[in-house]
C-alpha cells in the first residue's frame, strides 16, 4: 500500500468567512487512506469550531498575517515537515505560500476565492502563470465568473485554471421537519416574524448599507410587512464597517427591523430557521451563503453579482434581483414578501434538490483530491469523466 501523501494546508486564520469554512469542509472530507492533511495558520484565530482530523492548526504567530514574517517561519515549517503538497488559501497567502514552496522544493496549489482582485493578487497570478513549471503546481477557483476575470485581466489561459465548485454538508445544512423549525424560530426569537437573513461579513462587498436603504423606500411606500425582520449574521470586516452599517440602521430608524447577532456558531439552524436568505453583493466568486441556503431548504434572494454561477433560477430555487441598488433590492423584497407560504415552500424545496445534485461537498472534495493527484502524479480519485459537476461551466 503507498504511503499517504501529505497535504499542508495555509490560510491567514480561521475567521469565519466562505473559504475558510470551505477548506474546513474539504480537510474534513479528505480520503485519509491516501493523504495526510494538516494546517498552518498565521493567526490562532477560531470561528468556527470545526473538530478536524488534522487536529489543531499549528499557528505561525504572525499577527499580521502573510506576510513577511510568516513567510520565514512557513519555510521552517516546510523544511521541519516536508510535506508532499501545500495548498494556499487567499491573497497574500497564495504569494508566500507559493514563494515558501519554491524555495524548499514543495509542489503546491492555490485557491483564488473572489472577483474584482486586487492589483497586486492579479499580478501575483499573472507571475504564478508565467512560471507554473517551476512553481509545478496548480490554481483552483471556485467559480468560473473567476476563471474569466484570471483570463481577462491576468492573461491566464482558461485551461491552465480548475473551476472546482463549492461544496456543502448536506447532512448539516438541511431542511428542518415543521415541528423542529417552529422550536428552532422559537430559540431564535423569530417566531411569528418574516425573517430574512444576511449571512457573511459586514463589509462593503455584502451590501448591506443598500440593503437599509431599501428597508427605508419600503417603509417610506408603506410596503414594509410590520412582521419582517433582517438578521446580519456575521463580523464587521473590518471591525469599523459593521459599526458604521448598526449606526445607519439606528440612524434610520430601522432597529426595531434589523438584528445584528454577530458571529453565528450554529448557522445551519439559523439559515433553516429563515424564511430567506438575501445576498445582494456587489460582488462574489460563488458564494457559500447561496449554496447553504440552497440545502437548507430556504428560498435565496441574490444579486446578479452573487449569481454568475447560476446558483439561482429565477422563480426555481429563489428569486433575482435586477441589480444591487436599494430600488432593485427593495424591489425583490416586495416580490418576495408576496408570495403565498405554498409558493414559498416549492423554491426550498426545488433549491434542496438542486445542491443535492450539484454541491455535495464530496463532490468538491474528489475534484480537489484529482488536481492533487494530476500534481504529485498519481493516479486520479475517480475517472475524468465523473469529475464536472452538474450546471458547471
Amino acid at each position: 500500500m503507498a504511503p499517504r501523501r501529505r497535504i499542508l494546508y495555509f490560510i491567514s486564520s480561521l475567521e469565519q468567512g466562505g473559504a475558510e469554512r470551505q477548506l474546513a469542509e474539504l480537510i474534513r472530507s479528505l480520503d485519509l487512506g491516501r493523504f495526510e492533511p494538516s494546517l498552518v495558520v498565521c493567526k490562532p484565530v477560531d470561528q468556527l469550531g470545526y473538530a478536524l482530523p488534522s487536529g489543531p492548526p499549528v499557528s505561525l504567530d504572525a499577527p499580521a498575517g502573510a506576510a513577511l514574517l510568516a513567510f520565514g517561519r512557513l519555510r521552517r515549517l516546510l523544511r521541519e515537515r516536508r510535506p508532499d503538497l501545500l495548498h494556499t488559501y487567499l491573497g497574500e497567502a497564495n504569494l508566500f505560500g507559493r514563494l515558501a514552496a519554491r524555495a524548499e522544493g514543495v509542489r503546491c496549489v492555490a485557491s483564488v476565492r473572489c472577483t474584482r482582485l486586487p492589483l497586486g493578487e492579479l499580478l501575483t497570478e499573472r507571475l504564478a502563470g508565467r512560471l507554473s513549471e517551476r512553481l509545478a503546481g496548480a490554481l483552483i477557483v471556485n467559480s468560473a465568473g473567476i476563471r474569466d476575470e484570471l483570463v481577462a485581466r491576468a492573461g491566464l489561459p482558461g485551461g491552465a485554471i480548475d473551476v472546482i465548485e463549492n461544496g456543502v454538508d448536506l447532512a448539516r445544512f438541511r431542511p428542518l421537519s415543521p415541528e423542529a423549525r417552529e422550536a428552532a424560530r422559537a430559540r431564535l426569537g423569530l417566531a411569528g416574524t418574516r425573517a430574512l437573513v444576511v449571512p457573511g461579513r459586514l463589509s462593503a462587498q455584502k451590501n448591506q448599507r443598500a440593503i437599509l436603504r431599501a428597508l427605508g423606500l419600503l417603509r417610506e411606500r408603506g410596503a414594509l410587512p410590520p412582521d419582517v425582520r433582517v438578521l446580519f449574521a456575521g463580523r464587521g470586516s473590518p471591525p469599523w464597517y459593521g459599526a458604521l452599517v448598526e449606526a445607519e440602521a439606528r440612524a434610520r430608524g430601522l432597529l426595531g427591523v434589523v438584528r445584528f447577532p454577530g458571529v453565528v456558531g450554529a448557522i445551519q439552524e439559523l439559515v433553516a430557521a429563515a424564511d430567506a436568505v438575501l445576498l445582494p453583493s456587489l460582488y462574489e466568486g460563488l458564494p457559500n451563503a447561496v449554496v447553504e441556503a440552497l440545502a437548507s431548504g430556504t428560498p435565496a434572494v441574490v444579486s446578479p453579482p452573487a449569481n454568475t454561477d447560476q446558483l439561482v433560477v429565477d422563480g426555481r430555487e429563489g428569486l433575482c434581483l435586477a441589480g444591487t441598488d436599494p430600488r432593485a433590492i427593495a424591489a425583490g423584497l416586495e416580490r418576495l414578501f408576496s408570495l403565498p407560504p405554498e409558493a414559498l415552500r416549492g423554491l426550498g424545496e426545488r433549491g434542496r434538490r438542486h445542491a443535492v445534485e450539484r454541491f455535495a461537498v464530496e463532490r468538491m472534495a474528489r475534484r480537489t483530491m484529482d488536481v492533487y493527484a494530476r500534481v504529485l502524479g498519481d493516479p486520479l480519485v475517480e475517472a475524468p469523466s465523473a469529475a464536472a459537476p452538474a450546471g458547471a461551466p
